[in-house]
């Protein structure tokens, strides 16, 4: 009987909030400057970089670059289509690699606690999906721009759009000259219960808005039941956003932001010891080798500037 009525609270949650898990009508079937050198996770695209020892040198480049292209992809465990999302978002990776980084931001109906269900949610993903407007999963954002400024179709006037738009956005995306470049180092400590990470830009153009560091650690490899998965059991769930450890929309930068401006900042993270707990409908157990920095810098709250994604060493 429990489990009756949590079946049909969840649909009548789902009756009034219009969201919906479905096919992509618009889907079609299916130089970074590295420091070191890392491998999973790399430094990103043209803009930004990544290490891999103990150089304390300055980590961005100098060169005029163009932009790294950021795929926040909202997903759930329950969303029966997602797999397919997490397909297209794999195939754009194969094609552009360290240009492409993906986030799957776990979050909406389809993500929600359940038992049985594991939760990968997060508290900033709720504030995530209301800014894009996501009418329907999967969706994706692609570098917090509006869809429409990315020649996509947006499920309704803001930054989410089906995957099958997310290939040609990406690409719209790395065409576009990235005004500051991102170098990251990111270490655990000797225990390996903190990480620290060293950021590094240098702005070769001018920002004259307010601009964040947002720093997000990801984990993959992460086996759950998914709804539409190959397999439903011990699906591999990759990129989970695990936290943003500069919080919802980052930390502001108060140093100058001229065209020539270096600036260094350096955070720290203790890892917690679990995520939404460590029994069966948790998040799954923390393997620190599957974890990732990934580190964008933002206009306030949208318009990804540049992102790189590094291994934690």
């Amino acid at each position: 009987m429990k489990k009756n009525k949590l079946f049909i609270a969840a649909f009548v949650a789902l009756s009034f909030t219009f969201v919906s898990c479905e096919d992509d009508p618009t889907l079609t079937p299916n130089p970074a400057y590295v420091d070191g050198g890392t491998s999973g996770g790399t430094g990103g695209g043209t803009g930004g970089g990544g290490t891999g020892g103990g150089n304390t040198s300055f980590l961005a480049s100098t060169d005029s670059t163009g932009r790294v292209a950021v795929l926040e992809d909202f997903t759930g465990v329950r969303c029966g289509f997602c797999p397919d999302g997490h397909d297209v978002a794999k195939d754009i990776k194969q094609q552009l690699g360290d240009k492409f980084i993906v986030i799957a931001v776990h979050g909406g109906s389809y993500a929600q606690p359940s038992p049985g269900w594991m939760d990968f949610t997060t508290p900033y993903a709720s504030q995530l999906i209301s800014q894009a407007q996501v009418s329907g999963y999967p969706a994706g954002q692609v570098n917090r721009i509006l869809a429409s400024d990315l020649g996509a179709t947006p499920q309704q006037n803001g930054m989410a759009m089906g995957r099958g738009a997310w290939k040609s956005a990406a690409e719209a995306v790395i065409q576009m000259p990235a005004p500051v470049n991102v170098g990251v180092k990111a270490t655990w400590s000797s225990d390996s219960t903190e990480i620290s990470v060293k950021v590094d830009l240098y702005y070769t153009n001018a920002e004259t808005m307010t601009n964040n560091i947002n720093i997000a650690l990801l984990q993959s490899g992460i086996s759950s039941k998914q709804s539409g998965g190959s397999p439903q059991e011990g699906y591999i769930q990759n990129h989970v956003l695990r936290d943003l450890i500069t919080g919802q929309w980052g930390s502001e930068i108060t140093k100058a932001t001229d065209k020539g401006s270096k600036i260094t900042e350096n955070f720290s993270y203790t890892l917690p010891a679990d995520y939404n707990g460590s029994g069966p409908d948790g998040g799954g157990p923390i393997v620190k080798s599957e974890m990732d920095i990934v580190v964008f810098i933002t206009r306030g709250n949208s318009d990804i500037l540049n992102a790189v994604e590094v291994d934690i060493k």
